[in-house]
Order: structure tokens, then C-alpha cells, then sequence
């Protein structure tokens, strides 16, 4: 097995639904490749739309009784059989062709990089979690260009064979919106490993995240209550200002 697409989800179902559709069909070598689901106590429509995959043998679902946060990952990671493993938010609605020879290709060609996501498409409506562009250095091999520089998780790959290397103290570690999983792989890959992280330039996805998205697909309320629980008010002010 070469890659392990990994999501973790809660009550985004409509968001769900479509990330699944457009990641399968994106994946140029499906019989090398894993997408393996984790349903984190969802309460809404997701377990139907996880039901729609119950024949497919590329789809692997793990349901837990309760929420358990970020933490979830620790579990998520564990289930994953690929040599490469990548990570990709529900709210990822639209993937390059062949993104699974993307990352295969990049990761190889870049061995000292530890964790490499998409750069993502921005618009009026989303950043799509990225920075300015001053907080990248591009690095350029063979034709292939890194923005080295924050990396989120919103669709990025590290190598399982690296990741066991810092499994321990990543299990640890208590994830939270204010510790997520995406900062603390990128911080451990490069304090233990001294592998860099960065953005594949050239390979866009379409991360649809902030409050415009959240309420055209419906979880604008699941959205607050999430930002309300983590003690970011910031983000809950700019989200009801969407109600």
C-alpha cells in the first residue's frame, strides 16, 4: 500500500459528501491507495453518507462512540497501512488530478522535507488557511517548486516510516484547535528529524474553509460551537456575523 488518505470528521456531512466524491476520483492508482474515514462521533447525516462506501474496498471507516477531539488523529494515524500518509480535511472539496502521484513524486524529490501539503486556491470568499506570501522561500528541484514555510493539514502528506520516528512524543501531546495535529507533526519532523515542511506550489486544492463555505454547505452552527469550545472567540465573532 502507498498512500493512506486519512479524514476525520464530525457533523460536516455536506462537506463529507463532496470531499470523498472529489478525492476518489482524483486518484490516478486507486489499487495502491486507501481512504480510511473516521467518524468522530458524528451526530448528523454522516453515517449515511459513510454507508453510500460500504461496498467499496478502497474505503475504510472507523466510527467512535463520542467526540474526541484532535486527539482522534492518534488513533487515525495507527489505522493507516500506507507507506506515505496523507492527511485531508472534509472541507477539501476539490483535488489536482492524480494526487496521489503528486505527493509520491514531491516527496521523493524531496527527501529533507518531512510534511508537504497543496498550496490552495484563494478567492473573495477564502484564504484557505494559507499565509501571505511572505512567510514562504521557494525552493525549486528538477522543475518542482516548494513554498517552504507554515503548512497546514488540509491536505498533506508525511511518511509513516519518519512518523514512527516521533510517534511517541506526538501520543503525548494533548491536540487542540490551539495545538492541532498539522503544527505538531511540522514542528516535530524538524526539531526531532530536521525535515522541513512546506507547500507543493504548482498543485492546488480547493480548502473551503472560513464562514462563507460554512454556511453555504449548512454547518455555520457546528462551525461557532466548535471555535466556542476551543476559547477562540475571535473566531466565533467573525463566524456569527455569517448568522
Amino acid at each position: 500500500m502507498e498512500i493512506s488518505f486519512v479524514i476525520l470528521t464530525w457533523n460536516r456531512y455536506k462537506f463529507l459528501e463532496k470531499c470523498l466524491e472529489q478525492l476518489l476520483s482524483s486518484i490516478k492508482d486507486i489499487n495502491q491507495c486507501e481512504v480510511v474515514v473516521m467518524d468522530n462521533g458524528s451526530t448528523d447525516a454522516t453515517a449515511a453518507v459513510l454507508e453510500a462506501y460500504a461496498d467499496n474496498k478502497h474505503v475504510k471507516v472507523i466510527t467512535r462512540d463520542a467526540n474526541y477531539g484532535l486527539n482522534a488523529y492518534k488513533k487515525l494515524f495507527k489505522a493507516a497501512a500506507g507507506e506515505y500518509i496523507v492527511i485531508v480535511d472534509d472541507d477539501v472539496l476539490g483535488f489536482p488530478e492524480g494526487v496521489d502521484k503528486i505527493f509520491l513524486d514531491y516527496m521523493k524529490a524531496f527527501p529533507d522535507y518531512g510534511f508537504l501539503a497543496l498550496n490552495v486556491i484563494q478567492n473573495e470568499f477564502t484564504n484557505g488557511a494559507k499565509p501571505g506570501p511572505e512567510a514562504y522561500v521557494e525552493e525549486t528541484r528538477d522543475g518542482k517548486v516548494i513554498e517552504r514555510g507554515p503548512t497546514g493539514g488540509w491536505c498533506a502528506c508525511f511518511r509513516a516510516k519518519e512518523f514512527r520516528k516521533i510517534k511517541f512524543l506526538f501520543s503525548l501531546m494533548n491536540l487542540n484547535m490551539k495545538r492541532s495535529e498539522d503544527g505538531l507533526l511540522a514542528k516535530l519532523f524538524q526539531k526531532r528529524l530536521g525535515l522541513k515542511s512546506g507547500l507543493i506550489k504548482e498543485a492546488t486544492c480547493f480548502h473551503a474553509c472560513g464562514p462563507y463555505y460554512a454556511k453555504e454547505f449548512g454547518h455555520l452552527e457546528r462551525e461557532i460551537e466548535k471555535y466556542a469550545k476551543s476559547g477562540l472567540k475571535n473566531f466565533v465573532d467573525e463566524y456569527k456575523k455569517y448568522i
